[in-house]
């Protein structure tokens, strides 16, 4: 977990990690805030509370509020309504497992939200160099196919954050216009971005013999094969 520490220090203590995190910040609140239910859960990063303009009443952070593996999550299946992972599965080995128990723990159509560094920035190519480093780039399309292998239906998205890897406040305070003009002119460059995904309900399918005209049919669910 001491990755996980040193991104969120990076995150609160630099010039370049508090843009980023400002843009973060507002991307996770206004999605949250129309999102309801019951339980919440925040994953990662739990010196920042992205669930702040959430209106769901009973809210969990791991690590402030629940001691945990990653890899398994202490909640019952089908229980909590609204998972928020914010760079939790680049700072782990075989992030995959986390997906499958966000997966086990979440309601159908209940909601998950993941952000990331966009491996294709400026950032990402360069990022390395700095404390970052040992951080895992996942890129976008590479999670989206393991969400719907999952079994997620992905509902929404955003790329932010479009400043080149600076690490001096005035220079960034200059380069400020590009967050405006990036949604239009080079999303797919930001240096960060993130996924809006739900829990697809298992639906049935019909099998049928076609070499008995009065075969029993038999109903066989589909099933995501994880990533």
């Amino acid at each position: 977990m001491h990755k996980l520490n040193d991104l969120q220090q990076w995150l609160l203590n630099t010039p370049f990690g508090r843009n980023i995190l400002a843009t973060e910040e507002a991307f996770y609140h206004n999605t949250v805030q129309n999102i309801f239910g019951y339980y919440s859960l925040q994953i990662g990063l739990e010196q920042i509370d992205f669930l702040t303009n959430n209106k769901i009443v009973s809210k969990y952070v791991l690590n402030n509020d629940i001691k945990c593996d990653l890899h398994f999550l202490p909640f019952a299946d089908n229980s909590i309504d609204l998972i928020i992972c914010p760079h939790s599965l680049e700072i782990i080995d075989d992030y995959h497992f986390l997906l499958q128990e966000c997966y086990r723990i979440l309601i159908p159509k209940g909601k998950i939200i993941i952000s990331g560094f966009n491996p294709r920035s400026l950032f990402g190519l360069f990022g390395k160099e700095y404390l970052l480093k040992k951080t895992n780039y996942i890129s976008v399309n590479k999670l989206q196919e393991q969400l719907y292998r999952l079994g997620f239906n992905i509902c929404g998205g955003k790329f932010f954050n479009y400043l080149p890897p600076l690490y001096n406040e005035t220079h960034l305070l200059r380069c400020e216009f590009l967050n405006k003009i990036g949604d239009r002119w080079f999303p797919a460059f930001a240096n960060c971005y993130a996924l809006v995904a739900s829990k697809e309900l298992i639906s049935p399918t019909l099998i049928t013999n076609k070499h008995q005209f009065n075969s029993q049919s038999i109903f066989a669910p589909r099933i995501g094969v994880a990533g």
